[in-house]
């Protein structure tokens, strides 16, 4: 089956990287058909949040992950299998099976962009994770800011 992604649409606000839209359809289209999302900033914006974009963060499962040459990789605050590169000149970091060590020292659930945690919103051609599965990991990763700026944006589901 050919793909080929259509990203002639997208609404974008903030500042972003210069390649981001040719960036996200590269990388939508090598991903077509693994489990993947786009995660973090990236995906705030493709939601219509106002942010602003440095790099591309794709959370995915393990054999995702290890397909783009992903190895196991645990620091004091995460473990996943880990990758980052640079695709169409953006900086992109692929987490599989990732989780965040939360405050208390305690691991959080596994993220691997399964059906409860994406979606595809506007943009079909590309999963993202839910506004939900954002504000979990923020808050898992003690990023009270960010996960303040959306719920004063009234994104909370209820």
């Amino acid at each position: 089956m050919n793909y080929t992604p259509d990203c002639a649409n997208f609404s974008i606000m903030g500042k972003i990287p210069e390649n981001f839209e040719q960036t996200l359809e590269i990388i939508a289209k090598k991903l077509h058909g693994q489990q993947y999302a786009v995660r973090g900033t990236a995906s705030l914006v493709l939601q219509d949040i106002d942010m602003n974009v440095d790099d591309i963060d794709i959370v995915c499962d393990k054999n995702t992950a290890e397909a783009q040459g992903a190895v196991f990789s645990e620091t004091p605050k995460y473990k996943s299998y880990f990758l980052q590169t640079i695709i169409n000149g953006i900086k992109v970091e692929f987490m599989g099976d990732w989780q965040i060590k939360k405050t208390k020292g305690v691991w959080s659930q596994v993220y691997d962009a399964n059906k409860s945690q994406v979606t595809n919103h506007k943009h079909p051609e590309i999963t993202i994770t839910t506004i939900d599965t954002e504000l979990a990991m923020f808050t898992d990763m003690g990023r009270w800011t960010t996960f303040q700026k959306i719920k004063r944006l009234g994104l909370l589901s209820a």
